[in-house]
């Protein structure tokens, strides 16, 4: 599981800037709405490919969830080995998460990768997928992180406009109840924003309500989410201390107040934070 803070939306007709001074932590393909006579497969795969000479080691690709068999033939078109996630958006069954799953297993087996190396980020983009979440969490160990289009989920809760501040409170009290859902299970929270700018407000509330990254189509903004949904020294370092209890002597840690569940969150958190002075 990789720790993204920054995710770059690239579509087909987007400029790459392989050079940039910041790097998001991943590039996500987006095959959404590469529908088309004008989607040509041959040429996003050849971007896939070209990207991995100057950008960090995550490239993921995006789609549309409907039919199993539309999503395996899209899948398949584009597939490489460079692929390290496949997200898919518009669920409205947990079973089309297993469906996913499955395709994936597959083409790994064809392609000679080990099994589950290829995460899978189901996105939630409605109220729908909002219930399903308790399902979706545990359908399969292939899921990493959980993505979540809160403008898009607002909207089909509320229909408030994006710009408002009812909107950010609404936002902010479902982004709290996905985080808190998707932190039981020590995975990733990747908030969806497809403003062409992000705002600073915006990229605050979503960094201090649980999210651990956010997918932006604004190269500009990728330094700024990279510092923003840094883990605190202050939290490594409360980790490091409820490792160290546990690792001592599991029976005084749990008289202290230290629980298993404790200890597995704080081994997630400075797991994550090395993958951060790793790169």
């Amino acid at each position: 599981m990789s720790y993204i803070r920054s995710a770059l939306l690239i579509g087909q007709d987007d400029f790459l800037d392989v050079h940039a001074p910041t790097i998001p932590d991943a590039v996500v393909f987006d095959m959404s709405k590469s529908t088309g006579e004008s989607f040509d497969p041959s040429t996003m795969k050849d971007r896939i490919r070209q990207s991995s000479d100057g950008l960090g080691p995550c490239r993921h690709v995006r789609f549309s969830i409907g039919a199993s068999d539309d999503f395996r033939i899209k899948l398949l078109s584009v597939f490489s080995h460079d692929i390290a996630a496949v997200w898919i958006s518009g669920i409205s069954e947990a079973q089309q998460v297993r469906d996913a799953d499955v395709e994936i297993r597959r083409l790994e087996m064809e392609h000679g990768i080990d099994p589950g190396t290829i995460s899978l980020i189901p996105e939630l983009i409605s109220v729908r997928s909002i219930s399903l979440l308790d399902t979706i969490l545990t359908a399969v160990d292939r899921v990493a992180t959980i993505a979540l289009n809160l403008d898009f989920v607002c909207a089909d809760l509320v229909g408030t406009g994006s710009d408002s501040s009812d909107d950010l409170f609404v936002q902010r009290h479902i982004l709290a109840n996905v985080a808190l859902k998707v932190a039981g299970q020590n995975l990733l929270l990747i908030v969806t924003n497809l403003d062409s700018q992000l705002s600073t407000q915006k990229m605050k509330m979503i960094a201090s309500t649980g999210a651990t990254g956010m997918l932006t189509q604004d190269l500009n903004s990728v330094a700024s989410l990279n510092d923003e949904f840094v883990l605190t020294s202050a939290r490594i370092e409360q980790a490091q201390t409820v490792i160290h209890q546990w690792s001592s002597n599991p029976v005084t840690a749990q008289e202290n107040g230290v629980t298993l569940q404790a200890f597995k969150r704080a081994t997630h958190i400075v797991d994550l934070a090395n993958q951060v002075d790793a790169r």
